[in-house]
């Protein structure tokens, strides 16, 4: 059964409607908490109010003396569009620390990537490193309408690691459709020997599969492909809703017990919350600070077709005034700018700064490969110069 995206709860429904045909969405009440939410997604959140993000939506509209409001949507592609930057609904209970395109709250949880394996069938597994990772089959979600890679797979790809088998976002209950426990009962009937799943999904459906299943946490960041694996969690409201961010900060210091009681409840797997922005991966000490993978030496040399006329050689001393440097940009010191607000906004552009829409001239795959050259200029190991290729040195050794 196809799942219809936008459903409201009670007369909100036809306001919603009126106000999509006026090309603007319906306006807050003073007692609503309109709740950006998938229909179908557990353990985050379903029409049924079973996530944990409805939970804990629940629970902050009780300590506002409000009452929640759903407005459902798929999160894939047009989400944030049809939803809360639409004016549809007004607080997205689960999103990255720094997420670009909202305000973010103060941090409630913070989780990481884990490792997921079949207790009974003797791996030990315990980081990307191991070699035994080449002759598995790995499982890994795809995030975003275009299929994005999550981090991991990304850092498995930078250890030559390909052929993984991917898993579907586009979520609904018809059984031909993807669904959100698949990739962990996939492990569960051995379908895949290895699963890299994102903490919140990993802890809630590993407890529901019927064989015991490994655990195994994936570090806070990635050296060799210079991502983030460990995300601190909180809500986002619009950016001009100071207000409503600020009574959100004070509910989740007054009630953080209770939140972090309600993702026990679901088994999610937390860190402890940093109190400042992580810092950028540090280089191991004999690197070669030119050496660096097939994805980064083509993101240099993209760069030094496009995006050097702006932004400067080597991702240094821009050329426009309206081009950031995006080195700071990309920095944990900086603007922290989320590695899919970079690849969004290279894609589409910023016709109001100047930018173009580099969709016209590159695919996904080089937009990626700049992001990767310019973090790794942004984090510091990457030194300006022409870099050198690990392929090619392997191949004179």
């Amino acid at each position: 059964m196809r799942r219809t995206p936008m459903k409201l709860a009670g007369a909100a429904g036809l306001a919603a409607l009126v106000a999509l045909t006026l090309g603007s969405g319906p306006r807050r009440g003073d007692t609503d908490l309109r709740v950006c939410a998938d229909p179908y997604n557990l353990p985050f959140s379903n029409d049924r109010g079973e996530g944990f993000e409805n939970k804990i939506a629940q629970l902050v509209a009780s300590d506002l003396n409000a009452a929640v409001i759903n407005y459902w949507w798929p999160e894939r592609r047009g989400f944030l569009r049809n939803t809360i930057l639409g004016g549809f609904c007004d607080v997205l209970i689960n999103v990255p620390v720094g997420f670009d395109p909202v305000a973010t709250t103060k941090p409630y949880y913070r989780s990481t990537y884990y490792l997921v394996y079949r207790a009974d069938r003797g791996l030990t597994l315990r980081s990307l490193d191991d070699t035994l990772l080449k002759h598995l089959k790995i499982g890994v979600n795809m995030i975003g309408y275009d299929y994005t890679q999550t981090p991991p797979a990304h850092a498995l790809s930078a250890r030559g690691i390909l052929g993984l088998v991917g898993f579907g976002n586009f979520l609904n209950a018809d059984p031909h459709a993807d669904h959100p426990q698949d990739i962990i009962e996939a492990v569960a009937k051995d379908s895949i020997n290895v699963a890299v799943v994102w903490g919140p999904k990993a802890g809630y459906w590993v407890k529901r599969q019927s064989v015991a299943l490994t655990l195994v946490p994936l570090p806070d960041s990635d050296v060799v492909s210079g991502l983030p694996f460990a995300f601190s969690m909180a809500m986002g409201v619009r950016h001009r809703d100071k207000e409503l961010k600020a009574q959100l900060d004070s509910v989740i210091d007054r009630r953080r017990s209770d939140i972090l009681g309600i993702l026990r409840d679901y088994n999610v797997p937390m860190l402890e919350l940093h109190s400042a922005a992580p810092h950028a991966v540090p280089a191991p000490a004999a690197r070669d600070s030119l050496l660096v993978s097939d994805s980064i030496y083509q993101g240099w040399k993209w760069w030094h077709v496009y995006c050097f006329r702006c932004h400067g050689e080597d991702a240094m001393n821009p050329i426009l005034p309206t081009a950031p440097d995006l080195r700071w940009v990309l920095s944990a010191a900086g603007q922290a700018f989320p590695r899919d607000s970079f690849e969004y906004t290279a894609w589409n552009g910023r016709p109001e700064k100047g930018m173009p829409a580099w969709k016209v001239l590159l695919d996904t795959s080089a937009i990626k490969e700049i992001y990767l050259y310019a973090k790794a200029r942004s984090d510091g190991w990457l030194k300006p110069g022409r870099p050198h290729r690990e392929s090619d040195l392997k191949k004179s050794q």
